[in-house]
C-alpha cells in the first residue's frame, strides 16, 4: 500500500477515536422525531377537516354562568375579544384569567373546554356584606373584607351599612365582618332587618329598621339571644309606645335579654322581670 494511502486510513482512524462526545445529538433526534410526528399529525387533521367534515377544534361560542345584568355583559365581551377564533385547547387561559380577575367582585371562576367549539366559563362572586359609607361614597364591602362597587340603584340589597367612622378601622372593619357573617348564616331575618352596625368597646352594636336604641351583641358569639330578643320584642315592643323610652337592649348577658339606661352601672333588670 503506498504510503499516501496508509497515512491517510491512519488519519481517519485516529480522528474517530478521537472525536468528542455530542450529548445533544440524542436531544437533536427527539426533537426531529416530535415535529415529525406533530406534522403527521397536522396533516391528517387538515385532511379530515376537508375531505371528512371534521371540525376545527376552534371558539366559535364562550357560555358563562354565576353573574348576570352588567356584569354578564362586561365578562362576554372580555372572553369574547380574548377567545373567539382562537384554538379551544392553545388559547391563552392565563390571559383570560388575569383579565377577570382585575374586576374585584371577580372571586374566582373555571375554565371548561366543551369540544368541538364551546369554552364555558364559571364565575364566582364575591358577596356583598356590608354597605360602607366614606365621604367618597357608599361602596358595597364584600364578605372578605374587598371594597366591591359604588352602591346605586343596580345593587341595591337589604344590608347593614357602616357609617360611624371609628368603626372603619382596619380592626373594627374585619370584627364587623365578622359579626355580619355569623348574623347572616345564622339569624338571616335579624341580618335583614338592620340597617346599620358600629363596633364600640361593648362589641358590636345594631340599630334596627323603625327603632332608635341600640342593640349590644356578643363579641364571641352575635347571635346569641336573638331568637329570644325577637319573641319579646314583638310581644312586649313593637305597638307599645313604651320602647321609645328604652335606651338600649342587651343581648350579651348568658340567658337573658335585657333593656335599660346606658348609664346604669350594674347589669339591669331582665325584660322579663317584673321588678
Amino acid at each position: 500500500m503506498p504510503p499516501s494511502v496508509l497515512g491517510y486510513a491512519c488519519g481517519m482512524a485516529l480522528s474517530s477515536r478521537t472525536r468528542p462526545p455530542r450529548p445533544w445529538l440524542p436531544w437533536v433526534r427527539v426533537l426531529i422525531v416530535l415535529v415529525l410526528v406533530a406534522g403527521a399529525g397536522w396533516g391528517v387533521l387538515e385532511l379530515g377537516q376537508r375531505y371528512l367534515g371534521l371540525q376545527r377544534l376552534t371558539i366559535e361560542q364562550v357560555a358563562i354562568t354565576g353573574c348576570r345584568g352588567e356584569r354578564l355583559v362586561e365578562v362576554q365581551r372580555v372572553a369574547d375579544e380574548l377567545c373567539l377564533g382562537k384554538p379551544l385547547f392553545w388559547f391563552d387561559a392565563e390571559k383570560l384569567r388575569r383579565s377577570l380577575e382585575e374586576r374585584r367582585w371577580v372571586k374566582g371562576f373555571i375554565i371548561r373546554r366543551d369540544p368541538p367549539d364551546r369554552l364555558s366559563l364559571v364565575l364566582e362572586e364575591r358577596q356583598p356584606l356590608l354597605w360602607l359609607a366614606r365621604s367618597t361614597g357608599v361602596f358595597l364591602l364584600a364578605d372578605d373584607g374587598i371594597v366591591l362597587d359604588k352602591v346605586n340603584q343596580s345593587n341595591l340589597l337589604p344590608i347593614p351599612v357602616v357609617i360611624d367612622p371609628k368603626s372603619q378601622t382596619n380592626e373594627a372593619i374585619v370584627a364587623l365582618i365578622r359579626t355580619a357573617s355569623v348574623l347572616r348564616n345564622r339569624q338571616k331575618d335579624f341580618y335583614e332587618r338592620i340597617s346599620e352596625l358600629r363596633w364600640s368597646a361593648r362589641g358590636p352594636v345594631a340599630f334596627l329598621e323603625g327603632m332608635q336604641a341600640p342593640i349590644y351583641l356578643s363579641k364571641k358569639d352575635p347571635a346569641k339571644n336573638i331568637p329570644d330578643f325577637q319573641a319579646i320584642y314583638l310581644e312586649r315592643y313593637a305597638k307599645n309606645p313604651a320602647r321609645a323610652r328604652v335606651r338600649y337592649f342587651d343581648l350579651r348577658w348568658d340567658g337573658d335579654v335585657v333593656a335599660g339606661d346606658l348609664e346604669a352601672v350594674l347589669p339591669p333588670k331582665a325584660m322579663g322581670d317584673k321588678h
